[in-house]
């Protein structure tokens, strides 16, 4: 990957907490959680990408999953609906 490259660079900020996400196109993304604000993120952000394009020059996916998935599990029955349970009508005599 050369550096005229595009390269996508993702912040998400909460609470003190943060995560990068790396990206590149046909390249499987990069993500890191940190501690802080934008600050740590801004300085996190130059080492992630450098380990990303290192990680795309070898290796730009994952590996395909080869082994065999589980078999899908049927839908639960839904559970009965909960309100007045209806009324039969009444006859007259």
């Amino acid at each position: 990957m050369s550096e005229g490259e595009e390269i996508k660079v993702v912040i998400a900020l909460k609470g003190g907490r943060g995560s990068i996400g790396v990206q590149a196109p046909l390249c499987d993304p990069l993500f890191a959680v940190l501690e802080g604000g934008l600050a740590e993120a801004l300085a996190r952000a130059p080492a992630l990408v450098e380990e990303a394009r290192h990680r795309w020059a070898t290796s730009p996916r994952y590996p395909q999953c080869e082994s065999p998935l589980p078999a899908p599990t049927p839908p639960a029955a839904a559970p009965p609906a909960r309100g007045r349970p209806a009324r039969a009508p009444q006859q007259r005599e």
